[in-house]
């Protein structure tokens, strides 16, 4: 078995050592509501065909599902899930409820 190495950083994790494995399903959503266009279904259509004629299929089936699967250190891992919990804090956390004594 050959040594994988983290996604992120780089590191070598040799066979038996810990590592983690990030599975991403990315696809498009829908929301139940279908806006009839003013131009009709039937001229939509004929336009959303002629757009996807030229179009490499596999382009356009990353529009509507993809798959990524990562494997990272433990390290790696615990970066990657503190920045999904918290992305709009930036590399600096905010401390929520700061100590009141300081060192």
């Amino acid at each position: 078995m050959e040594e994988r190495n983290c996604f992120r950083c780089g590191r070598g994790l040799p066979p038996g050592s810990l590592f983690y494995v990030v599975h991403i399903k990315v696809f498009s959503g829908f929301d139940g509501i279908l806006m009839e266009p003013a131009e009709g279904i039937d001229q939509q259509l004929k336009e959303l065909l002629e757009q996807t004629q030229n179009l490499d299929p596999k382009e356009l089936e990353k529009d509507v599902y993809e798959e990524i699967t990562l494997i990272v250190c433990k390290s790696c891992r615990d970066r990657f899930v503190d920045e999904i919990r918290h992305p709009w804090e930036g590399p600096f956390r905010i401390q929520k409820d700061p100590n009141p004594i300081l060192h």
